[in-house]
């Protein structure tokens, strides 16, 4: 296997969709056909897939609460086991949070969330690992668990998706946050088949859509469930 590379590999950019795992191998995303994790203990975790293997993740956006490997049956995605921390994967994890070196995040069609693409895999940024623990999961085993939170997002250069928050600005009112698609704190959520969504997806802060007096667009961010 060839060695582990840290950060994004030249000429891959977030966003890119792939096909398959080969086409992760390929692009150097990812080095494995099968496994979640990237990386073993010495080095350190240089990236994680998460694509619905494992029934305790959650995923918020630029927050993701991430389970280790180990234990699991393939075909439900219920454990049925304990999970260890000697395992490569889950000690690599723990050494890029003691190193801080950045992770990889790629989110396959399998996993159930508002970002995953809805086929193939999508690259999806680099992300730090912020905390560890223990902890019982759902099937009541023990699980390694990892929160890992996004590393310095580029509003400037988002795009309004399905699943991001949005704050327009009109002509004599306060500015006003939305939701697209998600439940959000201090945020009014609006279908993703309504009008106005389909006049705001894909645009950029700054951007001005013809909805009402006219809106701008002030303000962009992926939705964090601590928001």
């Amino acid at each position: 296997m060839s060695n582990i590379i840290f950060g994004n590999p030249d000429g891959v950019k977030e966003g890119t969709w792939y096909p398959d795992r080969a086409s992760l191998i390929g692009a150097g995303l990812h080095r494995n056909t099968i496994a979640g994790i990237d990386g073993n203990g010495t080095e350190g975790a240089a990236a994680i897939v998460i694509s619905g293997g494992y029934e305790d993740d959650v995923d918020y956006g630029d927050e993701i609460i991430y389970t280790g490997h180990g234990g699991n049956d393939p075909s439900t995605g219920k454990q049925i086991a304990h999970q260890c921390w000697d395992d490569p994967g889950n000690h690599g994890l723990v050494t890029s949070h003691k190193k801080k070196l950045p992770v990889r995040v790629i989110r396959g069609w399998k996993h159930n969330s508002i970002f995953s693409p809805k086929s193939g895999y999508s690259f999806d940024g680099l992300y730090h690992v912020v905390d560890y623990s223990e902890k019982l999961g759902k099937s009541g085993f023990k699980i390694c668990q990892f929160k890992l939170e996004k590393l310095e997002p580029n509003k400037e250069s988002l795009q309004i998706k399905e699943g991001t928050m949005v704050q327009l600005e009109a002509s004599e009112r306060e500015p006003q946050w939305y939701s697209i698609g998600v439940d959000a704190p201090k945020a009014k959520n609006i279908s993703p088949e309504s009008k106005m969504a389909q006049l705001l997806l894909n645009k950029k802060t700054g951007d001005l859509i013809n909805f009402g007096p006219g809106l701008r667009i002030l303000e962009i961010k992926r939705y964090l469930s601590r928001d």
